[in-house]
């Protein structure tokens, strides 16, 4: 890199890290960003040239050309780049052409950033030195300067959530593990169909040696590659284990096994010798053999049970203690803004109390994310309120109307694609903001007189039309239900 002329287009969270990283190679590099004010964001970075970012710009100048994931690389510009025999890469290559750490690689539309957070705090318990770097934790080239700068221990192992922006300018990583918890539709305003946005989610299994998949995810499945990819060879050999709901004595699973009430609080692993033919209990198994209970996770929901199952495979992978893997899952509560319990309040109707159930899943920022949400509720009878709506980034949204129909007892909107909604179940309630959706919510629960009820925020949509990002979004529900529920 050394001397090497270098432009880094995006001075976002990723560009500057990625500016620090190639000074600290010696490279020259040179910022673009749309902020008309550029020049004057840089001035603290000597030895930095910046300039405002135009789409048909010549980039010919530049040895290697590092894009931000938030910058779509199908521009002119850098069309024309590539042609003229340029490199054009993002932040995970520069990363993964300077890595000497292992590395497990995690993507999928929905739960990716549960399993990083949730595989980064099991691992930490075994005792590694774990790092949570790419589309969630750390930028991954800040851990290149940590390591070379800092006296920080070596890391045994980094845990990389890796976006399908990120993956599609990826070609050199190397991973120890991979998988795609799932692959519903999104994003197809940045990628222009949803094949191009399958094609970049399954770049993660070229970079992989072992690869751990979801029997029930046909999109996301490796064989689906073999099928559509010129070259990809060997794939099946490298599936070391495989999930699924589905009972099955190969692979992990959800099964029932008989317990006795007794022994309802402890895992099924610790307490096998103690068996009693009593209850039927749900349970995750290998290969047929029960492991823990599904009532002493944390973690509800046929979405999570898949996503526990993954870190289970892979930690088995890692030939870690079991017993020790699974008292760190059932520990695991999980992230904030994703299908969180903020408050259970009571409202008081004619002398009767009905129980409401808020919930914060704001970083449900697409349809595959909502419907997981929902499902939750399939053997429910809570009376639901659903609120939704936001920037849909271009998908489709049809396929929340069948279980919106089934599951939900109002719908709300809100946001830019609010209309969209309203055409799908037009009896949905348009609200202006947040604030009036709880006030809402609470109106319509108080007329249906009901024992227990939810209000559910799973927007199914981007949070960047009327919020500063999905967190914000979160807060403000959050804040709003305080301020209003006795």
């Amino acid at each position: 890199m050394a001397n090497q002329s270098i432009a880094v287009i995006g001075y976002g969270i990723t560009g500057r890290a990625c500016v620090r990283f190639l000074l600290s190679q010696q490279a020259t590099v040179c910022v673009f960003d749309r902020d008309v004010n550029i020049q004057e964001t840089v001035k603290s970075d000597t030895n930095v040239k910046a300039a405002v970012f135009e789409p048909d710009m010549s980039l010919s100048s530049f040895s290697i050309v590092v894009v931000s994931p938030g910058v779509s690389p199908h521009l002119p510009c850098f069309a024309t780049y590539r042609e003229q025999g340029g490199v054009l890469i993002g932040d995970i290559e520069l990363f993964a052409w300077f890595n000497k750490t292992p590395l497990i690689g995690i993507t999928g539309s929905n739960g990716k950033t549960t399993v990083t957070d949730m595989l980064g705090k099991v691992l930490n318990s075994a005792g590694l030195h774990v790092e949570l770097a790419g589309n969630y934790g750390k930028c991954a080239v800040d851990l290149l300067l940590e390591q070379a700068h800092t006296a920080t221990p070596a890391m045994d192992i980094v845990v990389l959530e890796l976006s399908s922006y990120q993956l599609e300018m990826t070609e050199s990583l190397q991973l120890e593990f991979a998988t795609i918890l799932n692959i519903t539709e999104d994003h197809l305003d940045r990628h222009g169909s949803f094949e191009a946005y399958k094609a970049a989610k399954q770049r993660i299994f070229n970079m992989a040696k072992n690869i751990v998949v979801c029997r029930d995810e046909v999109f996301s499945y490796p064989l689906a590659m073999e099928l559509n990819e010129v070259g990809i060879t060997n794939m099946s050999t490298r599936i070391c284990a495989e999930v699924g709901l589905l009972n099955s004595l190969t692979g992990y699973s959800v099964g029932e096994i008989l317990v006795s009430d007794s022994l309802s609080n402890s895992s099924i692993d610790s307490r096998s010798s103690h068996l009693a033919q009593s209850i039927a209990e749900p349970c995750i198994q290998f290969n047929g053999s029960a492991l823990v209970a599904l009532s002493d996770l944390h973690l509800k929901g046929s979405h999570n049970y898949i996503n526990i199952m993954i870190v289970l495979a892979i930690c088995d992978q890692l030939s870690l203690d079991r017993q020790l893997t699974i008292k760190a899952i059932c520990d695991y509560k999980g992230l904030p803004h994703r299908f969180e319990t903020i408050r259970v309040s009571t409202l008081e109707v004619a002398g009767k109390a009905s129980t409401i159930t808020w919930i914060n899943d704001s970083k449900s920022t697409n349809v595959g994310a909502c419907q997981a949400a929902l499902a939750c509720f399939t053997k429910s009878d809570d009376y639901l309120v659903l609120i939704a709506g936001g920037d849909a980034k271009g998908v489709d949204l049809s396929p929340l109307k069948k279980i919106i129909d089934s599951q939900v007892n109002q719908l709300i909107v809100l946001g830019k694609d609010a209309h969209k909604f309203i055409e799908l179940i037009p009896n949905a309630i348009h609200v202006r903001n947040l604030q009036e959706a709880v006030a809402t919510s609470l109106s319509l629960i108080q007329k249906a007189d009901r024992a227990n009820a939810v209000v559910l925020l799973s927007p199914a949509c981007a949070s960047l039309d009327m919020f500063v990002n999905y967190q914000d979004r979160g807060n403000m529900f959050a804040s709003a239900v305080n301020e209003q529920v006795a």
